[in-house]
């Protein structure tokens, strides 16, 4: 009997004990199973705002080219101005008289910029003299014929050579104020065209952060799509089938949407700049003589090409077809000249990005699961969160080299706190402030540039093509599509052009425009953006720009309308070009497409540390736009921004060092709501 109970007991603690066992069993399959869900839950959510990051990226991407594109523009202003326009100085090292080759780095104190077209290299000028050049000193007097008077009566023929000279006399003073006029139109004319370039661009770049500035929910991709559509099909195609149940619910948040940085001035505020360029005026008043002198806009004088006119008058050019064909339709370019548009016309040389508002994409989700262990109950709640951002790419360069926390724009005192030094003035609140001696249009075309285009190399680059610039090789009419802002929808072409076979100094344009060390060191820039931006198998851009707003790479056409050029010319065609019309004359402009890699590249897939064999470098590009690849490239280096994931601590902290030179840590502008 006492064995019986025993063995009863012992049967019993067994029991017990495999009981036990079997709890602590399923309690440890039902835990692993959680931990499971649950590392599998943030993984898909780490993914999901992954991939939002990289929808926000894409747009920066586009927006910095862009923003590129503009400084590209004023680019092909300032070269304009200091070579193009100047070309009939006897100083100038481009001038075909002149036998000088490229200069060295050091101011071009003897030339200084004026546009000045009345020479013979231009054709109209030298269809009415094909002698004579007032384009030959920036400041120039030239003594008229005296007046015959005495001998009148006993000098055969003298009445008939008095008739000769008064004549003579009034063609000089006509061709005087003529000239001044011809030059003030062309100068005006690229300055209003430069204008009016800028504000295309803007428009893209306006329209691109107004969708990025969107809330989650609204938030559209460069496709149309909605991010957090994508977002959200991401999340359950990573998720388990015990995750991705009815009870699933997910909150996706756009940076860019909440608070001050939902507005696009805040994040992206214009930097309007203040360039002046001269023209050479010449003033026939005085009969007796023709007195030139280089004038800047803005300087308001009653001189015969500044007096405020709005069409060009009949008393100064007698010839209605010239009168006519260099007036820009509907646009006014005394008031282009006289004063800086307060709109969208305003000079500009693009746009800065606020470091206080931080691009990123956040994603919660939330699940209720069951075990097969815990039949009883409601389910473990699970709940995670995860944070990615673009990075390693740039939209273009601060102003200034200092962004306080607080400040709507990056700040500079003084030329050496700029981070271009030899940009003009900021109009910061249409102040306008230009100054005629320190406000001439130029440029950097290096990191530490301290004289810009203002150098007799840079001046003097293209020397090498001075055997293209014979007399009247160019022309005026070269620059009659350079209309309004339909005209510039219409072609979207900035550059010399003409119908029937390209104008002789249109690579020599292109080229003024090719990256330089500057633009590689500041700029994100994409080698085909045609290709990966508006082809159909790219990104269809359609579903964002209209046909209209839509504006290609320089060089490129939108009509056909120039013989050689379409619109998928892009920056590798200008690097190309940039070879010929140098001819490696220069070493800051760069050589080969592959140095516009210059974005962050990783190692391998857990080493993080920077490529130096990938940096600038493709080992295997796209061939013949096959498919389209940021940056032209499969394997190599990259450009534009790419993505990481990030921690709620890192975008809750309040010690971000994001002033630049001499400021302080302070908190970003959109923290996360969760």
């Amino acid at each position: 009997m006492k064995l019986r109970s025993q063995r009863g007991q012992m049967a019993i603690f067994i029991a017990l004990f495999f009981q036990v066992l079997f709890v602590f069993f399923a309690m440890a399959i039902n835990v692993g199973l959680v931990v499971h869900d649950k590392i599998n839950l943030q993984t898909a959510v780490d993914l999901a705002a992954y991939y939002g990051a990289q929808r926000q990226g894409e747009i920066l991407n586009q927006i910095a080219h862009v923003n590129y594109q503009m400084r590209q523009n004023y680019k092909l202003l300032v070269w304009r101005f200091r070579v193009l326009g100047a070309l009939g100085m006897d100083t100038h090292p481009m001038n075909p008289k002149n036998s000088s080759g490229v200069g060295g780095d050091t101011p071009a104190t003897a030339v200084p910029p004026t546009i000045c077209v009345t020479h013979s290299l231009w054709r109209e000028y030298d269809e009415l003299d094909q002698n004579s050049s007032i384009c030959r000193q920036a400041n120039l007097n030239l003594i008229n014929i005296p007046q015959l008077t005495g001998g009148a009566g006993f000098v055969p023929g003298f009445n008939n050579l008095v008739n000769f000279v008064d004549e003579t006399r009034r063609q000089f003073q006509k061709q005087c104020n003529e000239a001044g006029v011809f030059n003030w139109l062309v100068a005006a004319r690229w300055l209003a065209h430069y204008r009016i370039d800028g504000a295309a661009r803007k428009e893209m770049i306006i329209q691109l952060a107004n969708q990025l500035s969107q809330p989650g929910d609204s938030f559209q991709d460069l496709r149309g799509g909605s991010v957090k559509e994508g977002v959200e099909r991401t999340l359950r195609n990573n998720l388990t089938e015990a995750n991705s149940n009815d009870s699933l619910t997910m909150q996706y948040f756009n940076s860019m949407g909440q608070g001050e940085c939902a507005n696009v001035q805040t994040w992206l505020p214009e930097i309007r700049i203040n360039p002046v360029v001269r023209f050479t005026d010449l003033d026939g008043t005085n009969i007796d003589a023709c007195n030139a002198s280089a004038v800047p806009n803005r300087e308001t004088l009653p001189r015969p090409a500044v007096n405020g006119f709005t069409t060009l008058p009949s008393g100064f050019v007698t010839d209605a077809n010239l009168r006519n064909r260099y007036l820009i339709p509907n646009m006014i370019l005394a008031q282009h000249w006289a004063t800086e548009p307060t709109n969208d016309l305003h000079s500009s040389i693009g746009f800065e990005k606020n470091p206080w508002c931080m691009v990123y994409s956040g994603v919660t989700a939330q699940t209720t699961v069951r075990k097969p262990f815990s039949p009883l109950g409601g389910g473990v709640s699970l709940q995670a969160r995860g944070f990615a951002k673009p990075f390693g790419g740039r939209i273009g360069p601060w102003y200034g080299k200092s962004w306080p926390s607080g400040s709507p724009n990056s700040q500079a005192g003084s030329r050496n706190e700029q981070v271009d030094p030899n940009l003009p003035s900021r109009d910061v609140g249409g102040a306008g402030g230009a100054d005629p001696n320190f406000d001439l249009a130029n440029h950097s075309r290096f990191p530490g540039d301290q004289n810009g285009m203002n150098s007799m190399q840079a001046i003097s680059a293209m020397a090498g093509q001075k055997g293209i610039l014979t007399p009247r090789s160019l022309n005026w009419s070269h620059y009659n599509h350079l209309g309004g802002m339909p005209s510039m929808r219409a072609t979207g072409d900035s550059l010399a052009r003409n119908a029937l076979s390209p104008a002789v100094h249109r690579p020599m344009e292109l080229g003024s425009v090719a990256p330089d060390v500057f633009d590689i060191y500041y700029y994100s820039i994409e080698p085909a953006y045609f290709q990966n931006y508006f082809t159909a198998n790219a990104t269809n851009n359609g579903a964002i720009f209209n046909s209209d707003i839509r504006i290609f790479d320089f060089g490129s056409t939108k009509d056909g309308g120039q013989p050689g050029a379409n619109q998928e010319l892009n920056v590798m065609n200008q690097v190309t070009n940039a070879q010929i019309v140098y001819g490696g004359s220069v070493n800051y402009i760069i050589k080969d497409w592959q140095h516009l890699l210059t974005s962050w590249t990783q190692k391998g897939a857990v080493d993080f540390g920077f490529d130096a064999d990938r940096f600038g470098r493709c080992s295997s590009p796209v061939r013949n736009q096959e498919f389209p690849a940021t940056g032209n490239c499969t394997q190599g280096g990259r450009t534009g921004y790419g993505v990481k994931p990030i921690s709620r601590d890192y975008l809750l902290s309040s010690d971000h060092a994001l002033a630049g030179e001499g400021g302080g840590g302070a908190s970003i502008l959109n923290r996360p709501p969760f």
